[in-house]
């Protein structure tokens, strides 16, 4: 009796078995491909995450190289961008360049030279041509008389009174100033205006032309 109950137990757990052995194997499968689908999403996260990392870092490199690009000429900068290198220079040139600049410094020089030069004239009784050269006349010891000519303190006192002006009138320029009184009109200041400035300019580079040659009418001496 109980050798029929034990085979009859052996037969039974055979059969349950043989019954579950593919429920396991497809089981087996199922994880096997959730395993791998789980691999894979995992993988390719992990690609995205690096490939968005890289993407983001070559903005930022990106990023980082056009600021430092200089807009002006293209170059790379080191700490700043460098600007336009020429707008010192630019400014200066608005002197000799622009045909209004030119005038006014030429006239604003002008008027401190016939300032000096007349009030040289009324007080010293020196004239115009004199005041630039000197004359000296002696006689030697057989008696010839020579006359010798050199450079009178008005002569040293043209290449300041022009520097003087030149800079007095490109400080505007140079600070960025606007209007900086040469190519742009500046504001009238009560009696000050740019149309009186540029009338006395004219007048004074009239009179220090008009002034030695009137002199020389009169054998060299002071008009006024």
């Amino acid at each position: 009796m109980f050798s029929i109950t034990a085979t009859t137990s052996t037969a039974v757990v055979a059969r349950r078995a043989a019954v579950n052995a593919p429920r396991r194997a497809s089981r087996s499968a199922v994880l096997a491909r959730a395993d791998k689908s789980v691999s894979e999403a995992l993988a390719s996260a992990d690609e995205a995450w690096k490939a968005q990392g890289e993407t983001a870092e070559t903005e930022q490199v990106m990023n980082i190289i056009t600021d430092k690009i200089d807009p002006a000429d293209g170059s790379v900068a080191e700490a700043a961008p460098l600007g336009n290198d020429n707008s010192l220079l630019d400014s200066v040139m608005v002197a000799f360049k622009d045909s209004r600049a030119v005038e006014i410094i030429n006239g604003r020089a002008a008027m401190i030279g016939w300032m000096v030069a007349l009030g040289a004239e009324i007080n010293n009784n020196v004239s115009i041509g004199h005041q630039v050269f000197n004359e000296r006349t002696f006689t030697l010891a057989d008696g010839v008389v020579k006359t010798s000519t050199y450079p009178g303190s008005g002569l040293f006192l043209i290449v300041p009174t022009v520097l003087i002006a030149l800079v007095a009138s490109l400080a505007p320029a140079l600070k960025k100033s606007s209007p900086n009184g040469l190519n742009e009109k500046p504001e009238a200041f009560g009696p000050f205006n740019p149309d009186a400035e540029m009338i006395n300019g004219r007048a004074s580079m009239i009179g220090l032309v008009a002034l030695p040659i009137a002199e020389k009418f009169i054998n060299g001496s002071a008009l006024f």
